[in-house]
């Protein structure tokens, strides 16, 4: 009895102790040394018929190897039996999937090395099972992003490749992790250590942390290979991060044009919403009823950056009447606005109103009162009513003397107001009004054309103060009797006052200008209508600051010149005098010693011995030929006549 218990004893106990010293018979197990001197197992399975995890790995395993194999995925719980696990190397292998729960149980493992497979993701909430891992290698597989959400995991990490995936952006939560992250093992393990490089980075505003990351190099961070290069956009294609410029990404901002807008049933509506932000929000529509919208949208940019979307109501009826939301999202976030529409009845048509009537009911603006202000038709002759209007209130706050003139004629064009109570209420009387009016302009227009020789050229405006200027012009075809009259007015403003100006004239000064204000300035022959090229546009302060700029320019020129020109004058004339005293003392020398040689030598008295010679050598020859030779000659002959008696001395 005792001999069966022994016996049964001994099975069990070799039944529980067989994994230890067991080893799959697809793997190699060994034992290795270790820094300490001691012994760690190891276990390699590196072949290519293994598709599965393998089993009954002996329970002391410190470092497992599994490489180049055919095994695609790792089941639940595939190795909580190996507490003493270390290093869990699967390297170029085919996962391409892994389970949460994968490595639960491995409390103690530092390393895991999965690169080389076709992991398409990584469960980084397995990362909670494995408190003691500080490298985790998953370089040269397929992940396509690493999620905000790992931030809470990979805290302890002190080494993480993802290099060679297809990362294509970072969340700024996992920058802001390594840039606070203080790893836990003592200064020999002091940096974090990455790889994300050989990933096709889109280089937009989502990559501006990263990119500066990557350019101010910290302490506590390095980077496997710092070339890290752009892939898209195409603009940036293979540039350098330390390369590009990067804008920050910005929230939209939204903004509409109204925030109601009323329509008459069957009109055409527009709703536009305008956004900013960085990148560009992608702008929506839709109605807050969650009805479906009616109408096509159209999206504009303007030249300030501002992206319109124009929503396009045909014929709206009554069941289009309602909110519409606009939202423009971005990578930082979205934001919306609200526009209301609202349908009401259309107007209606009043009874007996002919075709000809609703057609002149239904006209353009009064072209005499628009052209004004009009900027390309600078001005036009405003025709002056039978009732007399008066000149626009002035601003309290103008200074005195910019009050208009009351010798200045006013020209104004005549509204409601100015009609009287019997014109004002009846809209026919008031269209046959502005009929009559607009034929009389008509007439003179045709009658009054003025003669091309007589046209006014040359129209200038010279400021001299904020409110004062100078107008001038040409009018070189035009005859002594001709009068010209220069109008002006605020420019935008319908009312224009009247100059009018002798014949012969072509300057006039306008006085009593408002500082800062834009006016347009006609010239014509007195009862004609100025043409284009007879206006001009002026601003009082411009007009003062660029004549006081060129007189500027003037005084400097002349005193430049003065400066240069007065030193060279004197010294020229300095020289030319200098030059001409020399002459004239030199001269007046020789004169006075050659007369008394020359008394001297014709004197009829006798002469020292020895001094004819002396001066015949002295003198010129052909001078003493001269004076030897007869007197047939015009000198001797004119002395002759001067002095009256002839010389008869001769040699």
């Amino acid at each position: 009895m005792f001999l069966f218990l022994l016996l049964g004893l001994y099975m069990a106990t070799g039944e529980l102790l067989s994994p230890v010293s067991s080893c799959p018979s697809q793997c190699s197990c060994f034992y290795h040394n270790l820094s300490d001197g001691s012994k760690a197992r190891s276990v390699i399975c590196n072949d290519p018929e293994i598709s599965l995890v393998p089993v009954g790995f002996p329970i002391d395993t410190s470092k497992l190897r599994i490489e180049k194999t055919a095994i695609q995925r790792i089941p639940s719980e595939a190795f909580n039996y190996l507490s003493s696990l270390e290093f869990l190397w699967m390297s170029f292998n085919t996962l391409s999937a892994l389970s949460p729960d994968s490595f639960r149980g491995l409390l103690n493992l530092e390393e895991l090395r999965l690169d080389g497979n076709a992991l398409t993701a990584f469960p980084w909430e397995s990362l909670m099972d494995m408190p003691s891992l500080r490298l985790l290698d998953l370089h040269n597989n397929q992940l396509t992003s690493l999620p905000a959400e790992a931030t809470t995991y990979i805290k302890n990490l002190t080494y993480l490749d993802m290099s060679s995936n297809s990362l294509l952006t970072l969340p700024a939560e996992v920058l802001s992790t390594w840039l606070v992250a203080k790893p836990v093992q003592g200064p020999e393990s002091s940096k974090m250590i990455l790889g994300l490089h050989d990933n096709p980075w889109v280089c937009d505003c989502r990559l501006y942390d990263l990119i500066q990351f990557q350019k101010s190099p910290t302490l506590s961070v390095a980077f496997i290979d710092t070339r890290l290069r752009c892939s898209a956009p195409e603009s940036v294609s293979g540039v350098l991060f330390s390369d590009a410029e990067l804008r920050r990404c910005q929230l939209p901002r939204i903004h509409t044009a109204v925030a109601r807008v009323r329509s008459a049933v069957g009109n055409n509506v527009l709703l536009r919403c305008g956004t900013i932000g960085v990148p560009i929000p992608d702008l929506t529509w839709r109605k807050a009823d969650g009805r479906q919208l009616n109408g096509t949208v159209q999206q504009e940019t303007s030249k300030e950056g501002i992206t319109w979307s124009i929503l396009s109501v045909p014929a709206v009826s009554y069941r289009d009447s309602g909110k519409y939301i606009c939202k423009a999202t971005n990578y930082a976030g979205n934001a919306e606005a609200v526009i209301s529409l609202v349908v009401s009845n259309s107007p209606k048509p009043e009874g007996n109103q002919t075709s000809n009537d609703k057609k002149a009911k239904v006209k353009k603006p009064n072209p005499v009162g628009k052209a004004a202000y009009q900027e390309k038709l600078v001005a036009r002759y405003v025709v002056p009513t039978s009732t007399p209007s008066t000149l626009p209130a002035l601003d309290p706050g103008l200074p005195p003397g910019l009050g208009p003139d009351p010798g200045l004629a006013s020209y104004s064009l005549a509204d409601r107001a100015t009609l009287g109570p019997a014109t004002s209420s009846n809209p026919d009387a008031l269209l046959d009004l502005e009929k009559t009016n607009l034929s009389n302009l008509a007439a003179n227009t045709s009658s009054l054309q003025q003669d091309p020789d007589r046209v006014v050229r040359s129209v200038k405006v010279v400021g001299d103060t904020d409110n004062t200027i100078y107008l001038n012009w040409r009018a070189p075809k035009a005859k002594n009797t001709t009068a010209f009259s220069v109008l002006y007015a605020v420019f935008g403003e319908r009312d224009m006052r009247k100059i009018n100006v002798g014949a012969g004239q072509n300057r006039v000064t306008i006085e009593g200008l408002v500082p800062r204000t834009k006016y347009i300035a006609c010239v014509c022959v007195r009862g004609l209508i100025p043409k284009k090229e007879q206006c001009v546009i002026f601003s009082t302060d411009e007009a003062a600051s660029a004549t006081g700029t060129q007189r500027l320019i003037n005084v400097i020129v002349i005193t430049v010149a003065c400066i240069i020109a007065v030193p060279l004058t004197v010294i020229v004339c300095c020289g030319a005098l200098k030059r001409r005293i020399q002459k004239y003392w030199g001269k007046k020398t020789k004169d006075i010693q050659d007369s008394y040689v020359t008394f001297e030598t014709l004197s009829p008295g006798t002469k020292a011995k020895g001094l004819e010679g002396e001066y015949l050598n002295r003198q010129n020859p052909e001078e003493s030929n001269r004076l030897l030779s007869a007197r047939s000659s015009l000198d001797s002959e004119a002395t002759a006549k001067i002095e009256g008696q002839p010389n008869e001395y001769f040699c």
